[in-house]
């Protein structure tokens, strides 16, 4: 908020007055900032006279988003005639979309050198792109018997920039990734971005993958991997299927332990810039971006992101299906 303008920042604050909670409030910020950065900043109105803003607010007036009302604000200035320029007090605004909101921090350490990712097409990746797994309706299962089902789905993400560093396990990053078909998992790209060098691997063996598809923004990547056959995972649901109170399951690989397994709760259903998150009590921990949330049938609900980090026991997943947008 410190580069918004006084408008800018009195709309947003408005608009996320509501929120019951910081977290909730710091999600709505975060969300309403980014889409300011992509639709267009606050226009100076002063330009516009008394009868032409009048004009303005019946055109635009109905659109209740900030940044949906300053791109209507925008485009009504310029289709008049008038100078479109950003309202004076705000600063240069730089956003990084495939950061945390305030409140959360990313469950993965160290930080990589740099987000950069190579550019992929998403009309391209849709032609190529495996289909999402079907959820299954089988038996609700024992935790013992959930754990046995989903861990050989989870698998262990090495990343580094270059091959020596993968190879002698130095200067390098460390996540998990849930397998999605025989050869491709999904994982968050802030363990991969920046570091080309990528192994993925499971109780000590492993195999070489690459980068298949990436959408930074929303923090979800597809990697393959050719050189190990993978299981995966039985289905994946549905947002609009998933209910506040159910059952879930985290696996993930924290410091290193492999397929570390924890019970817990969806806590909340949410947003980020668009893409839909899982908040949940289910145990998570650093070292765990890009493993698993699993319901009790043993379908993946999502993929473990962030955690709170003024709230105990509370913790994000990417909604599964949202890795094929």
């Amino acid at each position: 908020m410190s580069s918004a303008s006084p408008g800018e920042r009195s709309a947003v604050d408005s608009y996320c007055a509501g929120e019951q909670t910081s977290l909730t409030r710091n999600l709505c910020v975060t969300n309403q900032m980014a889409t300011i950065q992509r639709l267009g900043r606050k226009p100076d109105l002063s330009v516009a006279s008394s009868q032409q803003k009048a004009e303005l607010a019946q055109a635009c007036g109905e659109k209740k988003v900030p940044g949906e009302r300053y791109a209507c604000q925008r485009t009504w200035l310029a289709a008049a005639g008038l100078p479109v320029r950003n309202e004076a007090g705000g600063h240069s605004m730089s956003l990084d979309l495939a950061a945390n909101p305030p409140g959360t921090q990313s469950l993965f350490r160290p930080q990589p050198r740099t987000t950069g990712l190579p550019f992929f097409s998403l009309q391209k990746w849709r032609q190529e792109r495996p289909a999402m797994p079907v959820a299954r309706n089988t038996p609700v299962l024992s935790a013992v018997s959930l754990n046995d089902k989903v861990k050989d789905s989870v698998y262990v993400v090495t990343a580094s920039e270059h091959a020596i560093e993968l190879a002698s396990r130095t200067e390098h990053s460390q996540g998990s990734a849930v397998a999605v078909t025989d050869h491709i998992v999904l994982t968050n790209c802030h363990v991969v971005a920046g570091r080309p060098q990528i192994e993925v691997s499971q109780d000590g063996a492993g195999s070489r993958a690459k980068l298949v598809y990436g959408d930074p923004a929303g923090d979800r990547c597809f990697l393959q991997v050719d050189g190990m056959v993978l299981h995966p995972v039985q289905g994946v649901r549905h947002a609009e299927d998933l209910r506040v109170g159910e059952t879930v399951y985290s696996v993930g690989t924290p410091s290193g332990l492999e397929r570390s397994f924890g019970q817990g709760l969806i806590t909340g259903l949410r947003q980020w810039e668009g893409i839909r998150v899982v908040q949940t009590s289910a145990p998570t921990w650093y070292g765990s971006s890009g493993g698993g949330l699993f319901d009790e049938r043993g379908n993946l609900v999502g993929i473990t992101t962030a955690i709170a980090a003024n709230m105990p026991n509370t913790a994000f997943a990417i909604v599964g299906e949202d890795f094929w947008p």
